[in-house]
């Protein structure tokens, strides 16, 4: 496939500091690509330059073949969804889905309506056409801005966290709507978001960024199983970490005892290294099961959240471990805070990182 869009050792300097140092990645016709990382990353900063919001100050930003670093929003055919939706308080939803259109000047008022409509109808949002948009809840103002955005037909839409302003049950619901527009249309988005769990949802693939570099980026599975470095395995959050050093035998001497993994970077003997346990392939036993990689811990706190339970549990030399189980799974093991319990894993699913990465 053929790139739409390509980063080429984009930096942004504000004056000393440096919030995105040398950048490149390409992204593909019809990709969900999301920015995630924590404040201040360079996430933001980066989508606001290929809005044409802010200029590279130096290398280059490519359309299929054109340069368009130096271009302006409007010549560039890529709109923005901003968190805080950016409606025009004293249109009503008719005229802000029709602005674009308008500014733009590729319709006749007749086809603006009619196109308009058609978007409004789509997003569901038609009963509202004549409403002003303070009249709408966040999720109506949201599928309003959507509607603004892709009457426009672009060939890449970008979205600055979007739903972050909404509330958990109505994120979810527009997270579907997302991906279902996204799978229908065939349109580029490009998204920025500091939730995990949104952008694993929604992305092909995900960049986890820090202190304005990209740390890694990949599909979603790859990020999660597989992560390049200790911050994007701290940033994804769901391993546990500890920390050793490579034995003769392969295995990796920690304060807790000797394991095995058998996945990851190539460590040799005597290598400073840590290894990741996915927290959805850890084993619990209320007794020692003699299995090679088990440690005894302690349960601090449970987090209920539906048929799933991510429990908390600290082990001998203070690390914490997170564990996530099926509801109907606990119940047999009757656990109670403060307990003592045994948990375990195979070899190949720890995953090694050596420590100077």
């Amino acid at each position: 496939m053929r790139h739409i869009l390509t980063l080429d050792g984009v930096t942004k300097r504000f004056g000393s500091n440096t919030a995105l140092h040398p950048t490149s990645f390409s992204v593909e016709k019809g990709e969900f690509l999301a920015l995630m990382g924590p404040s201040g990353c360079g996430k933001s900063t980066t989508l606001r330059m290929l809005a044409g919001l802010e200029f590279p100050s130096d290398g280059a930003i490519r359309l299929w073949d054109r340069e368009i670093t130096d271009l302006p929003p409007w010549e560039r055919d890529m709109p923005m969804v901003w968190q805080s939706y950016a409606l025009f308080p004293f249109m009503t939803v008719a005229e802000n889905v029709e602005f674009g259109l308008k500014q733009k000047g590729r319709a006749t008022a007749p086809d603006r309506r009619r196109k308009a409509g058609e978007w409004m109808e789509r997003l569901g949002i038609s009963d509202f056409a004549k409403r002003k948009v303070d009249q709408l809840s966040g999720g109506q103002r949201q599928r309003v801005a959507l509607a603004r955005a892709l009457a426009l037909e672009p060939e890449i839409l970008l979205l600055d966290e979007p739903l972050s302003a909404l509330d958990a049950h109505l994120r979810l619901h527009m997270q579907s709507e997302l991906k279902r527009l996204h799978r229908e249309l065939g349109i580029t988005f490009i998204y920025v978001t500091h939730s995990q769990s949104e952008a694993f949802a929604l992305a092909d693939r995900v960049a986890i960024m820090s202190e304005g570099r990209v740390q890694q980026i990949g599909a979603a599975r790859d990020v999660y199983r597989a992560p390049a470095n200790r911050f994007v395995a701290e940033f994804v959050g769901a391993n546990t970490i500890i920390a050793g050093q490579v034995a003769p035998d392969g295995r990796i001497d920690t304060a807790l005892g000797p394991f095995r993994a058998t996945d990851g970077q190539q460590a040799a003997p005597g290598d400073k290294a840590v290894f990741l346990v996915p927290a959805d392939r850890v084993t619990l036993s209320a007794t020692p099961t003699g299995a090679e990689n088990e440690v005894a811990a302690t349960l601090l706190t449970e987090e209920f959240t539906g048929s799933f339970v991510t429990l908390l549990l600290e082990l001998a030399d203070g690390t914490g471990m997170k564990v996530q189980k099926q509801q109907s799974e606990l119940d047999r093991l009757s656990l109670d805070v403060g307990t003592t319990i045994h948990a375990s894993w195979p070899a190949e699913v720890a995953y090694v990182l050596k420590e100077d990465q």
